[in-house]
């Protein structure tokens, strides 16, 4: 593993779609850093006039940043050669913040959901026009996404609407956004629209309250099929059982996981203590079948619901990860062309998970600690876990105001380079890691000059499966450290 010079960094720092350019966010400019050379493409200055910044985000392409900022929208070119910018002010009710917003199918079109839920307002920047969508489902920070799908290919838009008591369905033009077809759904409370990878089939699935009903529409909107509970499982009462929590179609789109309210080789943490006193965090085979854990209550009630609500597929979709509501801090890992279960790992806190876009069976776990929160890399071919510690690579203390804990966060870089790439970053401090063999740079990192003069923390963790020495790096050549990916050859 290879970790890049110490950058600069906010809250606000995010990695382009493909890859190519990390984006941080400053008081009054965005820097936007490339990740091939990590050298600093391009700062875009920000209005004075702008309030403040609730988000960032990446257009489909890489090449234009949007914020949201009050009640407007702006966006800007990622690339020095280019002096865009955009502006949306007040595109909602009176007073209502534009904080939902996100890129559509282009780089010049923008979806903004009202908070209230009345309308979302399709813009195409290409011709300052908008088209408006009355009533849509889903209108939340976290759920509005589940309210529309772009159809990869030809980019129609299909929008899922509710009036009336009904649920309604409308696919849109890919130019002008007018409607082409739009249909009263076979559903009485539908909880997500959902183009297939391909293309190919529209799906929409039932509230779990009523059963088990998933319903594929042809692409044209026309009804081809209703899987039921009868269809998903030999229980004779399938039917009376409550149904889907999620669906998710592997890449290839010729499988489908449904995850609903049931249960159907096992690692396990184990926590030891250095003679420093310091936690280390290791894995080992349970030799006897155990119970996951369930969610942990730190002392308040908590109502434990049955059920799968988040799962993936890796890039290969041989493998499938799950985690079930009720032991949320276990993940489940099944190998589909095998039909059987390929590894559980059960971890002391509740986590999170995703799967590397491009290098298949890598796997990056999050867990969701206040304070110490850990990362691990999890392959088939490694003796369990491995865990990545932020303290080794990143100061996780603020500066200012006594020291206080910051939390890192680490997340794939779905960069097109030789070796994998996560982002590791804090509200200060961000890193580039090439998951490499050994102390192998990323030809196109080498001779990179100097960029800043923040200290490395030099504290030196004591663990037996992973020890990286950093007392000695270099911030300004970046910071090799001991290989734990030696066994892949890219």
């Amino acid at each position: 593993m290879y970790a890049s010079p110490v950058f600069p960094s906010t809250p606000l720092c995010r990695a382009s779609p493909d890859g190519s350019l990390v984006a941080t966010l400053n008081a009054q400019t965005i820097s936007v850093r490339s990740v091939e050379t990590l050298q600093l493409k391009h700062t875009i200055p920000l209005p004075s006039t702008l309030g403040p910044v609730t988000s960032l985000q990446w257009s489909p392409s890489s090449a234009r940043l949007m914020i949201c900022a009050g009640e407007g929208v702006h966006l800007f070119s990622a690339h020095a050669d280019s002096s865009f910018h955009a502006a949306i002010h007040s595109p909602l009710l009176p007073g209502e913040r534009a904080s939902i917003a996100r890129f559509g199918a282009r780089d010049a079109e923008v979806l903004l959901c009202s908070p209230s839920g009345l309308k979302l307002a399709i813009f195409d920047l290409a011709t300052s026009t908008a088209v408006e969508v009355a009533n849509p489902k889903f209108h939340q920070q976290s759920s509005v996404g589940r309210s529309y799908s772009v159809r990869a290919g030809t980019e129609h838009l299909a929008v899922l609407t509710r009036l009336g008591g009904k649920d309604f369905v409308s696919i849109h033009h890919p130019v002008s956004r007018q409607v082409q077809r739009s249909w009263a759904a076979e559903t009485v409370d539908a909880q997500s629209v959902c183009w297939t990878p391909d293309g190919k089939w529209l799906l929409l699935w039932e509230s779990a309250a009523h059963g088990h009903q998933l319903v594929l529409y042809t692409a044209d909107g026309q009804h081809f099929r209703t899987i039921t509970g009868a269809n998903l499982s030999d229980n004779p009462d399938a039917v009376l059982e409550l149904g889907i929590k999620t669906c998710q179609p592997n890449h290839t789109s010729d499988l489908c996981a449904v995850g609903d309210h049931s249960r159907a080789v096992i690692w396990q943490e184990q926590l030891n203590t250095s003679r420093d006193g310091q936690t280390i965090h290791t894995f080992q085979r349970a030799t006897q079948p155990i119970s996951p854990p369930g969610v942990p209550s730190d002392g308040k009630p908590i109502e434990a619901k049955p059920g799968c609500s988040i799962l993936a597929f890796d890039a290969s979709s041989t493998l499938l990860a799950t985690r079930l509501d009720d032991a949320p801090c276990t993940i489940w890992i099944w190998d589909i062309a095998a039909a059987e279960l390929r590894a559980v790992l059960v971890f002391h806190s509740v986590v999170t998970f995703s799967w590397h876009k491009h290098t298949r069976e890598l796997l990056l776990i999050s867990t969701a600690q206040d304070e110490g929160a850990l990362t691990y890399l999890w392959d088939p071919l490694l003796e369990g876990p491995t865990p990545v510690v932020p303290e080794e690579f990143i100061s996780t203390r603020s500066a200012a105001g006594g020291g206080a804990p910051l939390k890192a966060q680490i997340s794939w870089i779905n960069a097109d380079m030789e070796f994998p790439l996560a982002l590791l970053s804090t509200a200060q401090q961000y890193r580039i890691l090439s998951l490499g063999e050994g102390d192998q740079v990323p030809e196109t990192w080498r001779g990179a000059s100097k960029w800043d003069d923040e200290a490395l923390p030099r504290r030196r963790m004591a663990r037996e499966a992973f020890d990286p020495d950093i007392s000695d790096l270099s911030v300004d050549d970046g910071a090799a450290v001991e290989d734990t990916f030696s066994f892949r050859k890219m």
